[in-house]
C-alpha cells in the first residue's frame, strides 16, 4: 500500500504524472529545503532501515527547519527477487519519483533519506532531469552497477545504480549519465561491475592521501549531489545490513563532506541506515547527519 504523509502542519503538493524534465537554469526555487522520507520495503528484509528513515527524516528536518514528507508504510522487509521487489514497490517508487521531482524542482535543497539503496532507482533519474550537469558522488561500499543478466544475488538494490544510468530497463527513468558518476568508498566490487568501471566514462576514487585533491578536482565547478550509504562506514560505526572491511572513518567522511561543500550541492540522500532496538535517542543518525553538515545549506 503507498501512503504519502507529511509531518509537518503545511503539506507539499506532489504534482501529477507524467513527469517532466526540470528546466533547471530557469527555475527559481521556492523553499530553502525539503526533506523526503521514503519507508518502503523494496529491497530489504527486515524492517530496522524504515525506523532508522524516519529518524534520519526528522535529524535533517529539524536541522534545516524544513518540511518532512513520507513515502511509504514502515513494515516487514520484503526479501524478494529483483523482478519482484520492482513489481510489489512500483507505486512507492513512482511516488517517490514524482516528490523527487517536486522537491528539486521548487527547494534550493533537496535531502532524501531512504530505507535501501534500491530507492535511488526513483531519485537518481529525476536529479538528473533537474540538474542535468551536476556530479552524482556515490559514497558505498557497493557501485550497485549490476544489471539482470549479471546480478548473482538478485538483489535490487545491487542493482540501482545501473537502472538510473541506463544498464537495464527498470521503468522509472534513466536520465543519469555514466559520465557524471563518481564513486567513493567503492570497494566491494564484482567482476561484472569492475568491467563497468574499467569501459565506461565512470570515476572511481579510491581513499588514500591523495583521496580529497582527486575529488576537488573532479567535482570542480560543478552542481553536487550526494549520495551516502551507510556502509561506506568501518564497520561497526553505525548498524547497517552490510558491513564491509576497510571502511571510510567518521573524519574521513567529515573531511569529505567539507571538500563536497566547496561546490554548490544541491542535495543528498542517506540509506542502509538501520536502526538498533538499544538505541533510544537515535544517535546513529544524528551521527551521520554530523558528518554530513558541511553538505547542509547554511543560513
Amino acid at each position: 500500500m503507498n501512503s504519502v504523509v507529511d509531518l509537518t502542519p503545511s503539506p507539499a503538493a506532489v504534482p501529477p504524472r507524467p513527469r517532466e524534465a526540470s528546466p533547471a537554469a530557469s527555475a527559481v526555487p521556492s523553499t530553502r529545503a525539503a526533506v523526503t522520507a521514503f519507508v518502503d520495503g523494496v529491497s530489504g528484509h527486515n524492517d530496522r532501515a524504515g525506523r532508522a528513515t524516519l529518524a534520519l527524516a526528522r535529524e535533517l528536518g529539524t536541522r534545516l527547519g524544513a518540511p518532512i514528507s513520507v513515502i511509504g508504510e514502515t513494515s516487514p522487509g520484503r526479501s524478494l527477487g529483483w523482478r519482484a521487489a520492482l513489481q510489489q514497490s512500483q507505486p512507492e517508487l513512482e511516488a517517490l519519483a514524482d516528490a523527487a521531482a517536486h522537491s528539486l524542482r521548487t527547494s534550493a535543497f533537496s535531502a532524501f533519506c531512504v530505507t535501501r539503496n534500491a530507492a535511488a532507482i526513483a531519485t537518481l533519474p529525476a536529479v538528473a532531469r533537474a540538474h542535468p550537469d551536476a556530479a552524482v558522488v556515490w559514497m558505498g561500499a557497493h557501485p550497485c552497477l549490476h544489471s539482470p543478466g549479471t546480478t548473482r544475488t538478485g538483489d535490487l538494490s545491487g542493482m540501482a545504480l545501473a537502472a538510473a544510468t541506463g544498464l537495464w530497463p527498470s521503468g522509472h527513468g534513466d536520465d543519469l549519465a555514466l559520465s557524471n558518476v563518481v564513486l567513493l568508498g567503492a570497494r566491494d566490487l564484482d567482476r561484472a561491475e569492475k568491467h563497468v568501471i574499467a569501459n565506461s566514462p565512470i570515476r572511481i576514487i579510491a581513499s588514500g592521501p591523495l583521496m580529497q585533491e582527486e575529488l576537488a578536482a573532479t567535482i570542480a565547478g560543478r552542481d553536487v549531489f550526494v549520495h551516502f550509504s551507510a556502509d561506506a562506514l568501518r564497520p561497526g560505526i553505525v548498524p547497517t545490513d552490510f558491513q564491509v572491511a576497510d571502511g571510510l572513518t567518521i573524519d574521513t567522511v567529515a573531511e569529505t563532506a567539507r571538500t563536497l561543500a566547496h561546490e554548490r550541492v544541491i542535495g543528498l540522500q542517506i540509506t542502509e541506515l538501520e536502526a538498533d532496538p538499544t538505541d533510544r535517542f537515535s544517535t546513529s543518525a544524528q551521527l551521520i547527519v554530523e558528518m554530513l553538515v558541511p553538505l547542509l545549506p547554511r543560513g
